[in-house]
C-alpha cells in the first residue's frame, strides 16, 4: 500500500483551512487523502469547519447553512470537487468533532454519526472515506451504522487519562486496556493516529522533544493489523524520522514539504489533479 499523504484541513499551513480553495490546491499539488473536520448545522447539514471565529461547535449547531460563512463548505461540495477533478483515488478522512467532556448544546453521538453516515451514502463517499475521532464511542457507533467505513482512532495521552478516578470520558464506557492498541485492534479499528510527540510544533530537532509515536508502538500496531498515521507533522526532520520508523502515512499542514521528503527518500508520490482547463 502506498504512503498516505494526508493534507490536514486541506493543507492549513498553505491555504485557508477546511475550504474548497484549500482542497482544490491540495488536489492540484497531489495528496492521497484530504483530512477535514465536520460539524452539524441547526438543520443537520454536514459542514466542513474549523474556523477560529466559529470555534465553538455549539454556535455552528445553532445556525443554519444560510447563516454560516459561504467559505464554509458542505461535505457534498467537497464530493463535487473530487468528481470535478476526476480524483477517484483520493480519499477523505473526516474528523467528527464531538466533545465528550461537554456535549450540551450539541446533538448526541448517535444522531451525529447517523447524519454523517447518511451524508456519505447520499454523496457516494462510503468506500473512499475513513472517520476519525478521539472518542471511542463515536467510532463504535460508526461501525454499527456502516461497517464499510474505515475508522481511525486519534490518540493523545491526555485523552487516555482517568478523570477524577474514573475511566476517561472519551472511552464512552468501553473498557480500554492500558495498552490501547490491544483494545483498538479488538474493536476492529482500521488505524491509529497518535500525536507524534511533544512539543509537536518544533519536532525532533528540539532538545526537549519527547516522542509518543515510537518504533515499539508502530511495530505493535502493525502486528495487530492496524495502520499508523501520526498527526500533525509539519517539519521535514520529523517527517523523515517517522517515515524511517515505518509509519503508513502522516497528517500534515504542509503537504508540499512532505512530498519533498518522500521524493528525497525515493518514495512514489500521489497523483496531482489540477483544475480542468
Amino acid at each position: 500500500m502506498s504512503f498516505d499523504l494526508q493534507a490536514h484541513r486541506g493543507g492549513a499551513g498553505l491555504w485557508p483551512e477546511n475550504t474548497l480553495e484549500a482542497f482544490g490546491h491540495a488536489l492540484a499539488l497531489g495528496v492521497s487523502t484530504l483530512e477535514l473536520d465536520v460539524h452539524l448545522t441547526a438543520q443537520d447539514d454536514v459542514v466542513v469547519a474549523h474556523d477560529a471565529a466559529l470555534a465553538d461547535a455549539r454556535l455552528i449547531r445553532r445556525l443554519t447553512r444560510a447563516e454560516l460563512p459561504r467559505s464554509m463548505p458542505l461535505l457534498r461540495q467537497v464530493a463535487a470537487l473530487l468528481e470535478e477533478r476526476g480524483a477517484d483515488p483520493v480519499r477523505l478522512n473526516l474528523e467528527i468533532k464531538y466533545d465528550a467532556l461537554d456535549a450540551s448544546g450539541l446533538t448526541s453521538r448517535e444522531a451525529f454519526v447517523a447524519r454523517v453516515v447518511e451524508a456519505l451514502h447520499v454523496d457516494g463517499l462510503v468506500a473512499r472515506t475513513s472517520i476519525q475521532c478521539f472518542d471511542w464511542g463515536v467510532l463504535a457507533l460508526v461501525h454499527e451504522a456502516e461497517p464499510a467505513v474505515r475508522r481511525n482512532l486519534l490518540v493523545s495521552p491526555r485523552y487516555l487519562r482517568p478523570d477524577h478516578g474514573s475511566a476517561s470520558p472519551w472511552f464512552d464506557g468501553i473498557p480500554v486496556d492500558d495498552d490501547f492498541v490491544v483494545t483498538a485492534a479488538g474493536q476492529g479499528i482500521t488505524a491509529i493516529s497518535p500525536v507524534h510527540g511533544s512539543p509537536y510544533l518544533s519536532g525532533v530537532q528540539d532538545p526537549g522533544y519527547r516522542p509518543y509515536a515510537t518504533r515499539a508502538m508502530i511495530e505493535e500496531a502493525h502486528a495487530a493489523g492496524l495502520g499508523v498515521v501520526p498527526y500533525v507533522v509539519d517539519d521535514p526532520p520529523t517527517m523523515r524520522h517517522l517515515v524511517d520508523l515505518g509509519v503508513d502515512g502522516l497528517i500534515t499542514n504542509r503537504p508540499d514539504l512532505l512530498r519533498e521528503v518522500l521524493d528525497g527518500l525515493g518514495r512514489p508520490l500521489p497523483t496531482a489533479y489540477p483544475r480542468p482547463r
